[in-house]
């Protein structure tokens, strides 16, 4: 699959490049998003490096995973990543997003947009029935961005995930694409 591009007004949405690897790394130093993300911790521009250099563009190659960096569709800045992986591997009408938002673009529906558009392009680009989101139980602020985004939260999963070498319970919500507008 070819990277894409999406402008949302004041949001752009396009592939990782190496121009992210400083706001990438900047980003990764926040407490929440080593706690609630697989981020390694402590995150070095290394670390950036493989995601924006090997991560990133191998999901696009394999049509499994779309990464998106979320930049302001004025300055360019980096606001957040958005990505919707899992497209199609355990049933051909699901995928799977995931996001994590800068500190410093918190509070202002950066995250929640994105997670709609990405949402709508995914339904109507790979005809998707299903969206999934999972976030360790007590990510009270991924809860806000899916439900906000329209996501209905389902339950808990017990032991859900592996974070840091331990099994955590996790949230899961889903978004149909009969829900979107």
């Amino acid at each position: 699959m070819e990277p894409v591009e999406i402008t949302a007004g004041r949001l752009h949405l396009r592939p990782f490049g190496p121009q992210d690897v400083p706001a990438v790394t900047r980003a990764c130093q926040d407490p929440d998003i080593q706690h609630f993300t697989q981020v390694p911790s402590p995150y070095h521009a290394e670390e950036a490096r493989r995601y924006v250099d090997v991560h990133c563009p191998s999901g696009w190659a394999s049509g499994r995973r779309a990464s998106f960096a979320v930049v302001d569709s004025v300055s360019a800045d980096l606001l957040a990543s958005v990505e919707l992986n899992g497209i199609g591997i355990r049933d051909p009408a699901m995928a799977e997003i995931g996001y994590w938002c800068a500190p410093w673009a918190r509070g202002r529906g950066v995250m929640t947009q994105a997670v709609q558009v990405v949402c709508r392009w995914g339904f109507a680009t790979f005809d998707l029935v299903r969206i999934e989101w999972y976030a360790e139980v007590g990510n009270i602020a991924s809860r806000r961005v899916a439900e906000k985004a329209g996501f209905t939260v389902e339950g808990v999963l017990r032991q859900r995930l592996a974070h840091r070498g331990e099994r955590v319970d996790a949230w899961i919500g889903s978004l149909l694409s009969t829900e979107t507008g």
